[in-house]
């Protein structure tokens, strides 16, 4: 915490705050956008830390029922400031990164993920399995830039360079702690929301205010390859591997990347998910599932 000046804080001060500077402001902001995009949402809520066993908070979890196909996300918000914003450092995504996951969850009492034997109990049968998309077909391509780094910078009352990433990597670790609970979610539609099948994806990301997203890209040998530039959005690699203990089995899931976006961004990466039926039907490609698993 900073030092602070023995000066009484009043009204004044606190209206600059909430105009200028609350997170819990822009929050507001975010949820309102999600929800007239057609997301219905939870806002400030709390969930137990997979990892810590302590309760956390989480900003907003959004949920698109798009009838047997399920879209989730885990958004938290960070309203930076023009003299600090993010920038985001970019390497060509390798092949072994160019993916995502997505979950086909069943009712096993409807549907079977396995060939049974007759001594098998409902308790064995597995609810759900993971799908991943890659190659073309993956939001992710092969080659594409993709953020290993990233750091709030601004300037010094002396004019010197600063930079920290520990306020933005505590709200996006945030994002994937949330996304846990979501996960879960996705591998149990078609239990308990669709009563046979469901295709659900999960997306955890990190809202900022418009201007305040920057990019900067690399090739592999570490060379700069253009100047920094202003973004909407830009994906982060984190590979983070989730596992929900079901019965006898269990539901895993891996979710490849995180979103950095702002406001604009946000909308175009639903738009682009699900803004009409051809691209709902491409975030959600039935035929690829089910010859991945030899359902089709």
């Amino acid at each position: 915490m900073p030092k602070l000046k023995p000066d009484p804080v009043g009204q004044p001060e606190l209206t600059d705050f909430l105009d200028n500077h609350s997170d819990f402001c822009f929050e507001i902001q975010v949820l309102n956008t999600l929800v007239g995009l057609g997301f219905p949402c939870e806002h400030g809520g709390s969930y137990e830390d997979p990892v810590t066993k302590k309760p956390r908070e989480f900003d907003i979890r959004a949920t698109k029922d798009l009838g047997k196909r399920i879209l989730r996300f885990a958004v938290e918000c960070k309203n930076l400031r023009e003299n600090y914003p993010l920038l985001v450092s970019c390497v060509p995504r390798r092949h072994e990164e160019a993916f995502h996951e997505i979950a086909f969850s069943v009712h096993p009492d409807k549907i079977a993920l396995r060939k049974r034997a007759p001594f098998d109990i409902p308790a064995m049968e597995p609810r759900s399995k993971t799908v991943r998309i890659t190659g073309a077909r993956s939001f992710y391509p092969s080659g594409g830039p993709v953020g290993k780094s990233c750091e709030q910078v601004g300037k010094t009352v002396n004019g010197d360079i600063t930079a920290s990433d520990s306020d933005v990597y505590a709200k996006w670790s945030q994002a994937l702690s949330s996304a846990h609970d979501l996960t879960y979610e996705a591998c149990r539609d078609g239990t308990e929301r669709t009563g046979d099948a469901c295709l659900s994806l999960v997306f955890p990301i990190l809202v900022v205010p418009n201007g305040r997203l920057w990019v900067v890209e690399f090739d592999a040998a570490a060379n700069r390859t253009c100047q920094p530039r202003q973004t909407d959005r830009c994906s982060y690699f984190v590979n983070l591997f989730y596992y929900h203990r079901s019965g006898l089995t269990g539901d895993e899931m891996t979710i490849s990347h995180l979103e950095f976006v702002t406001v604009t961004g946000l909308c175009e990466f639903a738009d682009q998910l699900c803004g009409n039926d051809e691209r709902v039907s491409q975030s959600f490609p039935i035929e690829d599932v089910l010859g991945a698993l030899n359902l089709a």
